[in-house]
């Protein structure tokens, strides 16, 4: 009888971790067919609303904000710039800190979401009039893919994430019984916007393979050289006169930035520059460019290459005595930035759900670094999509799913 006393109490005190882990699916009675039902369905009908126009951007807004007010969340508020935020109350009676989950949605026209159901490998042609197909060759991320739903859509970007989040919100917010804090939920359509909401930290739904966190980014900075000439001298008259030619000043400048440092001949972690905007007015021609580089070594060493250029141009032209040079900080690598609490809680959370974590170092910017400079330290999460920004993008339902499974269970840690 002492054994059987024993074991009772260990078990007893091994009972409350076990059913905090596994209440929320005790509770949803969780069916994954069902669940992608439900993420399908939502995303087909976000993909439907174009967002290209003002117009278009308060229309989704306005969808978005009647669906949380439908199923129950409180706070729901909309933006000038497109935003949408709303607050799924606590459940616990424990104190637990605020957290915020977000997608962001760029601007896309309206499409239909065509489903491919059951993909079973080969090719998937998205539009043989334009020769548009999906290869495995181009995109091996497919051959993890056997056996999935995708969804074929141009502008699935984004509105995946707002699929998984309204699937989340639709889940607690009906079922009570889920101990969770108050998780508040935010939609952005304007990637400079400050954040909706405040929160301890955020993850960001806008990643693609399983498993994927972006937790470092590319640091920017952009530079301006601007050249002024002096064009007023006869040209056929112009030696030995103040003629100075702005043109060949600019032209000069970015044929000396060194081509191995273009976008095009990079990879990795090695960085670039490279000239997005060159315009000339009059005598005054002007010549804008971006840097990137992870770290603060490189950074430098990449301005200095921009840095030199300018400068054997000044000694080329030295009539030329207006020219000038400046750099601005954009932003700043992500990593370092955020707290240890955001990426273990979430670690913890896709070991239970058995998903390996995928550490990522993005060769961009993206939403959650720009809320990590605001103030709200943010992570961008896996979410399944693909070929972002190009008429080849899909959605591999599956992992949208995975994704709907790990917040499930992070909201409830």
């Amino acid at each position: 009888m002492r054994k059987i006393l024993t074991l009772c109490c260990l078990l007893g005190l091994c009972w409350p971790a076990w059913a905090q882990a596994a209440s929320w699916k005790a509770v949803l009675r969780y069916d994954k067919q069902a669940a992608q039902t439900d993420l399908i369905r939502r995303l087909q009908k976000y993909t439907a609303l174009s967002n290209e126009t003002a117009k278009g951007r308060t229309a989704l807004a306005k969808g978005l904000a009647k669906e949380l007010k439908n199923i129950g969340a409180q706070q729901v508020k909309t933006g000038a710039d497109g935003s949408v935020s709303a607050l799924l109350p606590a459940t616990s009676r424990q104190s637990v800190p605020a957290l915020a989950l977000g997608a962001f949605l760029p601007p896309g026209p309206g499409a239909e979401a065509r489903l491919q159901a059951k993909y079973n490998g080969g090719d998937l042609w998205v539009d043989k009039a334009q020769n548009l197909r999906l290869t495995e060759y181009d995109n091996p991320q497919l051959l993890e893919a056997h056996g999935h739903d995708l969804l074929l859509a141009p502008n699935a970007d984004g509105r995946a994430g707002a699929a998984v989040l309204l699937t989340l919100a639709d889940y607690l917010l009906g079922h009570p019984a889920i101990a969770h804090g108050p998780i508040y939920l935010f939609f952005m359509q304007d990637p400079h916007a400050p954040a909706p909401v405040q929160a301890e930290y955020a993850y960001v739904l806008n990643g693609g393979r399983l498993g994927e966190m972006v937790t470092e980014t590319f640091s920017g900075q952009s530079f301006e050289a601007v050249f002024e000439g002096d064009l007023r001298p006869d040209p056929g008259q112009a030696m030995g006169s103040a003629f100075a030619d702005n043109l060949l000043m600019a032209a000069d400048f970015q044929t000396l930035l060194p081509r191995q440092s273009r976008p095009e001949n990079t990879s990795g972690r090695r960085g670039f520059v490279w000239v997005t905007q060159a315009d000339t007015r009059g005598a005054v021609s002007t010549v804008r460019g971006i840097v990137r580089a992870f770290d603060a070594q490189e950074m430098q060493q990449l301005s200095a290459q921009v840095q030199q250029a300018f400068q054997t141009v000044k000694a080329l032209n030295p009539k030329n005595k207006k020219s000038s040079l400046q750099f601005k900080e954009e932003f700043q690598n992500l990593q370092g930035k955020l707290p240890p609490a955001l990426l273990s809680s979430l670690q913890a959370a896709l070991r239970q759900e058995e998903i390996p974590a995928q550490t990522v170092a993005l060769r961009a910017q993206n939403t959650a670094a720009a809320l990590t400079a605001q103030g709200l330290p943010a992570l961008e999460l896996f979410c399944g999509v693909f070929n972002r920004g190009t008429p080849l993008e899909y959605a591999d339902v599956s992992i949208m799913e995975a994704a709907l499974r790990t917040l499930l269970t992070r909201s409830t840690l």
